[in-house]
């Protein structure tokens, strides 16, 4: 099959549409699918990431933003749909893939019925259930995302993939999920603390968490390692943080081995997106920060089943809850337990079986 992807990455929007996308991409690359990406070229963008993943990528230029405002995200879509989906139409004519894949807050189904002409079938993830869709799969990996969230949002022939069943993973995090879990039936206590605000964390909530460890009853031999992406604002700044700290940070950017990151870590202070999948399967615990509106609805469900805690950007609140979960080894271990209860890491593989079955 010939797979088009249509996602962006910036500084407002973050890496973590692309590094689903990405995901996906290469579960249909290694069955032998062939897979291109469009993206917007703006400031955050990961074009070179696309490409070290040896996928075909088409760029849209650079332009002003979009002063059609008739969605939540509209402002994520710089130029608007139809400027977009016109400048995306050469690649898609080009290719006549198979499938189209949008991920995108800022695209309806304004743009993606105007891309019909070009494609067989599309598939649609999303997050919000905020807008219509013409597409003939809806992905919404969220917790406890109903069916019913968007069936007044889409054709009726749709088929509806929704809930952690589906959540899109590396195949790392499976091939890593036995021996983190093994690890942690014997943790009793924090001495490594992973912290992931996102790939680009523009607000740079990674320094708070940092402050928050700095001020925390964390004996001064923890290691801490900090991940952010290569283009990240703060990056500088973060790494001059580290170098400064009574504890023993390690400034990592652009790694390759998330999953064993992960699946070494006692605790993972973090942002409440994507990645909470990712530290599920592993069953790592989690301080979680909404940094986002769109973040909240997974946070709340994660607090719901035990499986992490949400704190403030409070630099003293995040301290208080390290100390908290310091004190109760038996709360560390509870969490872990109910964290990988609920992702088992193979959802990339089942949305390709889906995507197969109408093909």
């Amino acid at each position: 099959m010939k797979i088009v992807f249509r996602v962006d990455a910036s500084l407002e929007m973050g890496a973590g549409h692309v590094m689903r996308c990405l995901t996906l991409s290469d579960a249909l690359k290694r069955l032998g699918h062939e897979c291109t990406f469009i993206s917007r070229h703006q400031p955050g963008e990961l074009t070179e990431l696309i490409k070290q993943r040896q996928h075909a990528i088409y760029t849209l230029p650079e332009c002003a933003e979009s002063t059609n405002q008739t969605l939540a995200h509209s402002n994520w879509l710089k130029g608007g749909q139809k400027r977009d989906v016109e400048q995306s139409a050469d690649a898609l004519q080009r290719i006549q893939p198979d499938w189209l894949v949008v991920d995108h807050y800022g695209i309806d189904q304004i743009w993606e019925r105007s891309a019909r002409q070009y494609v067989c079938h599309i598939l649609v993830i999303d997050d919000l259930a905020d807008r219509e869709h013409d597409c003939d799969i809806l992905l919404d990996q969220n917790l406890d995302r109903s069916e019913e969230a968007y069936q007044s949002l889409l054709p009726e022939n749709c088929v509806i993939l929704t809930g952690r069943h589906y959540a899109l993973l590396r195949p790392e995090f499976a091939d890593y999920r036995e021996l983190s879990l093994e690890y942690r039936k014997g943790t009793t206590q924090i001495d490594r603390v992973l912290i992931t605000m996102g790939g680009v964390d523009k607000d740079n909530y990674t320094e708070k968490a940092l402050r928050a460890l700095e001020l925390s009853d964390l004996g001064d031999n923890t290691q801490v390692k900090v991940v952010l992406g290569q283009k990240a604002p703060w990056l500088t700044q973060i790494k001059q943080q580290a170098a400064n700290s009574r504890l023993n940070v390690d400034v990592l950017s652009s790694v390759a081995n998330m999953a064993e990151l992960m699946s070494q870590s006692d605790l993972a202070v973090g942002a409440a997106g994507s990645t909470s999948w990712e530290r599920c399967c592993l069953g790592l615990p989690t301080i979680m920060c909404v940094l986002a509106d769109n973040q909240q609805f997974i946070a709340e469900a994660l607090v719901q089943y035990g499986a992490a805690i949400i704190a403030s950007d409070s630099v003293e609140e995040i301290s208080s809850q390290i100390n908290n979960l310091s004190q109760a080894p038996g709360l560390l271990q509870k969490m872990s337990e109910q964290a990988a209860l609920l992702v088992d890491g193979k959802g990339a593989h089942r949305v390709v079986n889906e995507m197969g079955m109408l093909v």
